[in-house]
Formats: structure tokens, sequence, C-alpha cells
């Protein structure tokens, strides 16, 4: 099929998805796109268990077709059905993972029941990669917020900065597509978790208090980045805290006792949840 894509010989390629034998929706989809078809969503027919197959199947012929002559609007109605069907799977992904956590476990510990293609993620970057070639900002919203999901389902398999870049992502996604009021909840999510241990857990009622920072640079780099995002869209100024690095001051160390010393203990009410994860998962439901 790829071959006929770059040959431009779509005659051809709608005949031979035409009688394909091929359980895949996804083909089907693109038959009807290149018959000019206009579709539904409830003309896709993706089924949950098949949802990653579909999706890498679907994009590994978009990426030739992104680089064909196939005319624009056909193009459109496949990418329409490629990005509805990253959505809902983003979306399946996460409820299993939800539902295994309820149970005690990962998502990860339960490959004999589903398993997360470990390409995954990396194919819906460079699906979003070339979406933001044509600033798609309705599909690049959606499949930004799919792979925060993907990400978060997969979270003891990730590094914490490779999850803090999706959701900066996500987040900045519903921001250009003019969804201020949830990107700005997502920032402030990644604002309370990206920032150092010493200075979350402080009353701030002393300022001039200099907190030890054991952040990696990619943290306080998503942490930044946030907060400069965050500040932009609503016009607040974030209170500048004392932080230093470890490896940058040799006594630093000593800091976090006088930090212990002034520190004025939070109560939480049981209900709330403090941790990132459980924020943010709480956002998506």
């Amino acid at each position: 099929m790829k071959e006929l894509i770059q040959q431009n010989k779509f005659d051809e390629l709608k005949f031979a998805l035409q009688n394909s034998n091929s359980q895949l929706k996804i083909h089907q989809v693109l038959a009807r796109a290149l018959n000019g078809n206009h579709l539904e969503e409830t003309d896709y027919g993706f089924e949950a268990n098949m949802y990653q197959e579909e999706f890498l199947e679907g994009f590994d012929l978009y990426k030739v077709l992104n680089k064909s002559e196939i005319p624009q609007n056909q193009l459109q109605e496949y990418k329409i059905a490629l990005t509805f069907l990253v959505f809902k799977m983003g979306g399946f992904i996460k409820l299993l993972a939800d539902k295994t956590m309820q149970q005690g476990l990962y998502l990860s510990q339960v490959e004999n029941v589903y398993k997360v293609d470990p390409s995954l993620r990396n194919e819906l970057q460079a699906f979003i990669d070339l979406l933001k070639e044509t600033n798609d900002v309705q599909a690049i919203a959606n499949t930004s917020a799919a792979k925060a999901q993907i990400s978060l389902s997969v979270a003891d398999l990730l590094e914490k900065y490779e999850i803090g870049q999706d959701m900066l992502q996500f987040a900045r996604g519903y921001e250009d597509a003019g969804l201020k009021d949830e990107a700005t909840r997502i920032y402030i999510n990644i604002l309370s978790d990206f920032e150092c241990e010493s200075a979350k857990t402080s009353s701030n009622l002393f300022p001039e208090i200099t907190h030890v920072d054991t952040r990696s640079n990619e943290e306080i780099e998503i942490f930044e980045k946030a907060k400069s995002r965050f500040e932009t869209i609503t016009g607040a100024n974030l209170p500048t805290i004392k932080r230093v690095r470890p490896d940058n001051d040799a006594n630093a160390e000593k800091l976090v006792e006088a930090v212990d010393k002034h520190e004025i203990s939070l109560e939480v009410e049981e209900n709330y949840p403090i941790s990132f994860w459980d924020r943010v998962k709480r956002f998506f439901s």
C-alpha cells in the first residue's frame, strides 16, 4: 500500500483497499476518504481492543500520505478519523489503568490482559509533530491530551520529567486551542508537583528562607516553562522563592535543618488528592 501511495497511484490503492482481507477498520476509512466520502464518527467502526493496532497502521500510512499528492480534502478526512481514533485510544487506556490501579496494580503488571505497545508514545509524538507543521490546533490538542493520558497510564515505566513534558504539551495544546481555563488548571498541577520538595512543604511564612533544590535539571525546566505560561495566561506574577542546588553550595544540606526549625506543619484533608498523578487523573475524569 505504501508503495502505491509513494507512486501516487490512488485508484490502484482504492482497489487494493476495497479488495483487502484486512480486518483493520482504518483501511476501510482510507478507502472511503479516497472516494471523497465524508465520514461521521459513527462510520469509523473502531473497536477498543484494536485501538493500538489501528493507530500504528493508520499513522504508518499517514506518514506516506502526508508526502504524497493526495487531494488535501481527502487527507483531511483521513486525518480527522485518525485523530478521533487517537483520542478514543487515550481514554480507553486510561480507563484500563484506573481499573487496574483500583486493584493495586499498574497496567504494566497485567500485560497478559492488555499491553501498551512500547512504540506508542513515540509514534504519537511523531503524529503531533506532523500536525504542528500545519498548525492544526484542534488535532494537536486532542492528540496531546491522549498522549498525556497514556503516559500517566504507564507512569511506572517513565521518568517523572517525561510525564511532565507530555503534560506541558497537553496544556499548551489546550491553550492554543482557546481552552485557557483548562490549560491553567494543568499548569497549576505541574507547578505543584515540579516544585522542589522543601518549598512544597513550606508554610511560606518565612520568605527569607532558602530552600534546598534537589530537582533534576529537566524537572526545573518543566517547572519554569509551566510558570512562564501560567503567568502569561493569568497575568499573575508568582512569588520568587529562594532555592539553592546542593551541588552549588557545600553547606546547602545544612539549610534543610534551618527550614525544619521554622516549618509549620499543614493539615491536609484526607479526601484531598495531594499527589500529582491523582490530581491529573481527577482532571481527566
